[in-house]
C-alpha cells in the first residue's frame, strides 16, 4: 500500500486522474490539506457566512474531482485550487449580489502591518488614530483586484508566480498591482503625503 501522505499534491493530482482505487485517499488527503487554507482565503475576500463558505468549498472539491483532468502537473496545484476557490467565490457573491465585501478586522490588521512593514514611522501614525475602524473602512473602499492581490500576497503568502496562475494577470503585473494597492490603502488612510 503506497503511503500518500508524504506525496506532493502534484502527486495525489496524478492518482486521481487515473482509474485506480487509491483516489479517493487521495481525494481526501487533499482535502485534508487545502481545507483550511481555502476556508480562510474565501472568509478574508468576503462576508461569506461559515455556512455559505462551506457550500462554496464543497463546491470546489467537487470541481478538483470533476476537472482533474484538466490539471497541468507541471504547474503548482496550490495556485490551481487558489483559482477554483476564486472563481466558485466570484460566482457566488454574483449570484446571491453581497455587495459588500468584508474583512474580520484582526486580518485587515495584520495585512496593513505588513504592507507598511517597512515604514514603521506610518505603522506609528495609524495607531495614534483608531487603526481597526480606519484599516477596515480603507479595505472596502479599494477595489476588489486591489484587495484580493493584497490578501493572496501579504496574507497568504503566494508568489508572484502563484498570484498569477491565481488571478489569471501576466507575472510581470502582479508587482505593478501589489503597489498600486499599497498607494491605494495609503490614500484611503490618509498617508501619502501629497507635498
Amino acid at each position: 500500500m503506497q503511503d500518500f501522505e508524504n506525496k506532493s499534491d502534484e502527486d495525489l493530482a496524478e492518482i486521481l486522474k487515473s482509474d485506480s482505487s487509491p483516489e479517493d485517499k487521495a481525494l481526501s488527503i487533499l482535502m485534508d490539506r487545502y481545507q483550511d487554507k481555502l476556508d480562510r482565503y474565501i472568509r478574508r475576500i468576503s462576508n461569506f457566512s461559515q455556512e455559505e463558505r462551506e457550500d462554496i468549498l464543497q463546491d470546489v472539491f467537487i470541481s478538483v474531482y470533476e476537472n482533474i483532468n484538466s490539471f497541468n502537473s507541471s504547474l503548482k496545484f496550490s495556485s490551481w485550487i487558489y483559482r477554483i476557490a476564486h472563481n466558485h467565490s466570484v460566482s457566488h457573491w454574483r449570484k446571491y449580489k453581497k455587495e459588500n465585501m468584508d474583512l474580520a478586522l484582526d486580518d485587515a490588521e495584520s495585512l496593513l502591518a505588513k504592507v507598511l512593514s517597512d515604514e514603521t514611522n506610518l505603522i506609528d501614525e495609524i495607531e495614534a488614530k483608531e487603526k481597526y475602524g480606519l484599516i477596515h473602512s480603507a479595505l472596502l473602499k479599494i477595489p476588489d483586484n486591489y484587495r484580493e492581490i493584497l490578501i493572496l500576497y501579504f496574507m497568504e503568502n503566494k508568489s508572484y508566480e502563484e498570484i498569477s496562475d491565481i488571478l489569471r494577470i501576466p507575472k510581470s503585473t502582479v508587482g505593478t498591482q501589489i503597489r498600486r494597492a499599497k498607494l491605494k490603502m495609503k490614500k484611503e488612510l490618509g498617508l501619502l503625503n501629497l507635498n
